[in-house]
């Protein structure tokens, strides 16, 4: 995808439209933190963060010859003005993450979004999942109730 498409896409603020074709995947990935964080980058989007810098975030990881394995998606901090990111925004953000980067795992922030966000951002690209360590959540649970398996990492 060209900066150009990346922008459009995340300027229509439709993610029903930017998942359109992406299988789900049939394993979710998951770990409890703390976790190694080589080879991840988080991608800011949300409040404070506009459409080209999200794409140029995206396009460098894309770049980057090293190779990314994961990439955390990390909403912006709430502010009076603007929440970080709204859940319509999470999920189109998921989604044309993983468009640009099929082969690196995408990863919600599950601190900030919580465990029934992630889950149905897996629908839209995701495919690992950081759990909080006193969050109690049972991904087996969570991942077989959107069609995958849970695969402990």
């Amino acid at each position: 995808m060209t900066r150009d498409e990346i922008i459009a896409m995340l300027e229509a603020r439709d993610p029903l439209a930017a998942a359109e074709g992406i299988a789900p995947p049939t394993e979710v990935g998951w770990m409890r933190e703390p976790v190694d964080a080589d080879g991840v980058v988080e991608v800011r989007y949300g409040a404070g963060t506009t459409p080209a810098q999200v794409a140029d975030q995206l396009l460098a990881v894309a770049r980057d010859t090293s190779g990314a394995r994961a990439v955390q998606l990390v909403p912006g901090d709430d502010s009076a003005e603007r929440p970080g990111s709204w859940g319509n925004e999470d999920l189109l953000v998921t989604a044309v993450a993983r468009r640009v980067l099929p082969d690196v795992a995408i990863r919600p922030h599950w601190r900030t979004l919580g465990g029934p966000a992630c889950q149905v951002a897996v629908s839209f690209g995701a495919d690992e999942w950081v759990i909080p360590q006193d969050d109690d959540a049972d991904p087996d649970r969570l991942a077989a109730a959107v069609g995958a398996v849970a695969v402990a990492r």
